[in-house]
């Protein structure tokens, strides 16, 4: 049996004779249809908790609500504790499928289906690296907490939101293996994302009469005129202004009205905005009011408002501590190549552990740009080589102390 210990150990033969075994894992995962919403993780969470056993793999389920299963499962014991938290629950599959999305197809090397990618080939590659690390797991120096999550496509509030909050999730590091990029990026931050409302009300009247009412568009128009060209200002910090894309804007929708005789009374617009560590974004609130209000004291017989619809801060971990050395070493132990860092537009669970002082990073195989579409497919190889690079990280992490 080959050993997988240690990154001198032959790792790389032990993940490969077990292909089919990753290649099993992956298809019942797929099978298991668990399109959010309406969720149905306990589905998937039924494929986990069956490895689990069959290792005889300890782990607990909890479920805010029911059918909206989450699974803990841990290996070794003690502390440092790395958790690595993966999805049960995919985006409906959406048109233009020439294959079952929920049937999947292996061939060339590729697994074809729903979730392949996003998040259930990750899934199995862990699994794949847990049965490794259970094998030895009396010489482990710390714990491998791995969680399959519900709720991660419509906002972890079943899900890591609730295990945190709620269940007594802890760790002192965390690897996210979420967004692909091929094993090249390391997400050690992500941008701020501040979601806002523009309501305006105003009166109501006949198209072919529009003195007799109060336009509520108008003055909406006029807003987003003088914030077009804004952007939250670049923060003081060279490292993140190095490592993230320029904050940006978005204008995501406009509704007012319903016909085309009719003043329209009330009149909403929806703006995205993602700004950067080290930006105030407080500040960015009271810029748009201001902007707001400099409007709506233009506008007669219009009142205006801004609502704050969410407010998630941005964050950035230590790019020089163990986290990411640890993902740099063990990458480029298998692959040859090193992992550049940096931050990311979007999101992920690594936000919700970083704000409760558990250091995460987002990291992953497989290809950008097929999670969400139809044909979602990943290599068989790129999840074992995913598979032994994260074995061998965890175990650097593992021996980590604080």
């Amino acid at each position: 049996m080959p050993d997988c210990t240690h990154p001198g150990d032959d790792l790389h033969s032990f993940i490969d004779s077990r292909k089919d075994d990753l290649r099993q894992y992956l298809c019942d995962l797929i099978r298991a249809r668990t399109v959010n919403p309406p969720g149905d993780e306990h589905l998937a969470a039924k494929v986990l908790t069956g490895f689990c056993d069959s290792l005889g793999i300890p782990y607990e389920t909890f479920e805010k609500e029911p059918g909206r299963t989450n699974v803990v499962a841990r290996i070794g014991r003690g502390k440092p504790r790395v958790l690595v938290p993966c999805h049960l629950d995919v985006v409906p599959a959406g048109d233009g499928w020439e294959t079952d999305p929920f049937e999947p197809v292996v061939a060339d090397g590729r697994i074809v289906g729903r979730g392949a990618m996003d998040n259930k080939g990750p899934l199995a590659a862990m699994m794949l690296a847990a049965a490794c690390l259970k094998e030895h797991e009396a010489d482990l120096p710390g714990q491998l907490v791995l969680v399959g999550c519900a709720d991660e496509e419509a906002g972890s509030a079943l899900g890591m939101i609730y295990l945190l909050a709620e269940c007594g999730l802890e760790a002192e590091c965390s690897i996210v293996p979420d967004a692909g990029h091929s094993m090249q990026l390391i997400d050690v931050g992500e941008k701020g994302a501040l979601f806002t409302k523009v309501v305006a009300v105003g009166r109501q009247a006949h198209g072919s009469t529009p003195e007799r009412g109060a336009s509520a568009l108008w003055p909406v128009l006029d807003f987003l005129g003088r914030i077009r060209d804004w952007r939250p200002p670049p923060p003081p910090d060279d490292e993140a202004g190095d490592l993230f894309t320029p904050a940006t804007l978005n204008i995501g929708a406009v509704h007012a009205g319903t016909v085309a005789n009719m003043v329209p009374g009330r009149c909403e617009a929806l703006i995205d905005v993602r700004y950067l560590p080290g930006t105030d974004g407080e500040a960015l609130i009271e810029h748009l009011r201001s902007e707001l209000a400099a409007v709506e004291a233009d506008a007669d017989g219009v009142r205006m408002d801004l609502e704050v619809t969410t407010h998630q801060v941005p964050t950035l971990v230590d790019t020089q501590g163990p986290l990411v050395a640890a993902l740099e070493r063990a990458t480029e132990t298998v692959t040859g190549l090193r992992p550049k860092r940096y931050g990311q537009s979007g999101a992920t669970v690594a936000k919700f552990l970083i704000l409760k002082g558990v250091p995460a990073v987002g990291f992953c195989c497989g290809p950008d740009g097929v999670a969400h579409v139809a044909g979602e497919w990943i290599e068989l190889d790129d999840l074992a080589r995913f598979a032994e690079v994260m074995t061998l990280a965890v175990l650097d992490l593992m021996s980590v102390r604080a």
